[in-house]
């Protein structure tokens, strides 16, 4: 069955449909004589001669920099003069840095324009292709600038990820464990079930990818602006984001997340939200996805991390903000003080 979701917005409602033939799709969707392509420059190889125009497209290099505020504005200025017009359709092709990019550029110019989303790494295509969400980074700070503005159709090409490094595939299936997690018990091992055939049977992940999809779905259709019940899908960011931006974005951000969500379990468990012992029957299931990246994190400190953690956006008092847990599919709202986190940070270091 051919993946086809309809995701409700109040800004336009949107598709997620399943491609076949990649070329004949962005034939379709990108007029060369009034459309702009952003692409990640890693995929640009894999797209048919003369598909790119060079004065119709620019390739991006996928990084945290690419995506500070700063770096975005030769950006618009391409777009604008390759004779942009508001009528025009941006065409985005990427993982989430080239998506924020993207989605933050459609957004802005000319008060919206028409934006069509291929995303290229299992990360975008299990979790953020929906959402509607851009975040962009101004100096220090890690996506303090953003946006709400859903694409309006968003193309699932699976092939794409037959060009994925290891390291990018780990990542991608950080964010399905977490939605998974979100989402309850049964949810969580029908996912384990299926995590043993993924690296020898690729097929698999297509469904890994819808179930991810439909769990995140009903989230942000009921909040779609983040002011409730869409916070829980922030499980383990607050720990992933700060081991993100302590170690300069050494650790990809999926495998953060699974840190992340080891992390906040770690927590839960000291402060008596879980039962004993649910810390470390959870971290065989997590650790084979981070454990390539346990010396970066411990090459920085615990203050670095602290020091980051001070920064994050969902702080909303002196005080720093958690998605903890009480058990699969039962995420809650915590803050903490500082006091609180500084002396558990070496400990969590270490247990991980």
């Amino acid at each position: 069955m051919r993946l086809a979701l309809t995701i409700k917005s109040s800004i336009h409602d949107y598709a997620v449909d399943e491609v076949g033939d990649l070329a004949a799709s962005l034939s379709a969707d990108f007029d060369p004589a009034a459309d702009f392509i952003i692409a990640d420059h890693r995929v640009a190889g894999h797209f048919p001669p003369g598909l790119l125009p060079p004065e119709r497209s620019c390739l991006i290099d996928a990084s945290e920099e690419a995506k500070s505020y700063l770096a975005i504005g030769p950006v618009i200025q391409r777009v604008l003069e390759a004779g942009f017009q508001r009528r025009s359709t941006l065409v985005v092709i990427g993982g989430g840095v080239v998506q924020d990019i993207g989605c933050f550029i459609a957004s802005n110019l000319m008060r919206g324009v028409r934006w069509i989303y291929y995303p290229t790494t299992l990360l975008a295509q299990c979790d953020s292709c929906i959402g509607a969400k851009s975040s962009v980074n101004i100096d220090r700070f890690k996506n303090q600038l953003g946006t709400f503005y859903p694409p309006h159709a968003v193309r699932m090409y699976f092939p794409f990820l037959d060009t994925l490094p290891q390291g990018d595939r780990l990542s991608g299936l950080g964010e399905a464990i977490k939605l998974h997690l979100i989402a309850g018990e049964a949810e969580f091992q029908n996912l384990s079930a299926l995590m043993p055939r993924l690296e020898g049977e690729w097929s698999v992940i297509e469904q890994v990818i819808a179930s991810s999809l439909r769990i995140k779905q009903r989230y942000i259709e009921e909040d779609e602006f983040d002011r409730g019940v869409r916070n829980l899908l922030n499980y383990g960011h607050t720990f992933a984001h700060a081991y993100e931006s302590a170690t300069h974005y050494a650790i990809p951000h999926g495998v953060a997340v699974t840190m992340g969500v080891a992390s906040a379990t770690w927590l839960s468990e000291q402060l008596e939200f879980v039962p004993a012992g649910s810390f470390a029957a959870l971290v065989p299931v997590l650790r084979p996805f981070y454990a390539d990246f346990l010396a970066v994190l411990r090459s920085s400190s615990p203050g670095m991390v602290l020091a980051a953690m001070k920064l994050d956006k969902k702080n909303t008092g002196a005080g720093v903000t958690f998605i903890l847990t009480r058990g699969p599919g039962k995420m809650f709202k915590h803050s903490l003080s500082l006091e609180t986190i500084s002396p558990a940070l070496p400990a969590i270091f270490h247990d991980l």
